[in-house]
């Protein structure tokens, strides 16, 4: 699975929205939403959400000091796996839409092994933050010219 591309939806007065066609058939039944880096929302099919925040976590013993436990508390307290009604929407938590800072307009975007999830306000701000020719550069990898 490699998801790519990018499409812009709206969020119903419910809190629903639909999954872009191009991602729905990767994510499949029940995928798992949780808060994501830069206030935007991942959202991963159900297998992998398992197996990546078990990899991330094993080991993570509550009774001793380890950073790994506050992040996994935020990560799982704030996700939840999510069903698709007849129209195949999902209801996004209120929690969710707030930390995400989503009101209307949401920005899907596909990032290899997951669904980003942003606020259309909070992506732009993003994409008119960085400068790719730095990342390139920091990389060792320029782009090509044509």
């Amino acid at each position: 699975m490699f998801l790519t591309g990018r499409s812009s939806h709206q969020l119903d007065d419910k809190g629903r929205i639909r999954i872009p066609a191009k991602f729905k058939d990767a994510l499949g039944p029940n995928p798992y939403v949780t808060i994501g880096k830069d206030h935007c929302l991942y959202i991963f099919p159900r297998d992998k959400a398992e197996r990546i925040l078990s990899d991330k976590f094993d080991g993570v013993d509550g009774y001793a000091a380890d950073p790994r436990l506050d992040v996994m508390r935020e990560i799982f307290s704030n996700g939840d796996f999510v069903e698709e009604d007849k129209q195949g929407r999902i209801t996004l938590p209120s929690y969710l839409l707030g930390y995400g800072k989503i009101r209307k307009n949401v920005i899907s975007i596909g990032v290899r092994d997951r669904v980003e999830l942003w606020s259309e306000e909070v992506w732009r701000e993003y994409e008119n933050s960085i400068d790719l020719d730095d990342i390139f550069n920091s990389m060792g990898k320029e782009p090509k010219a044509d």
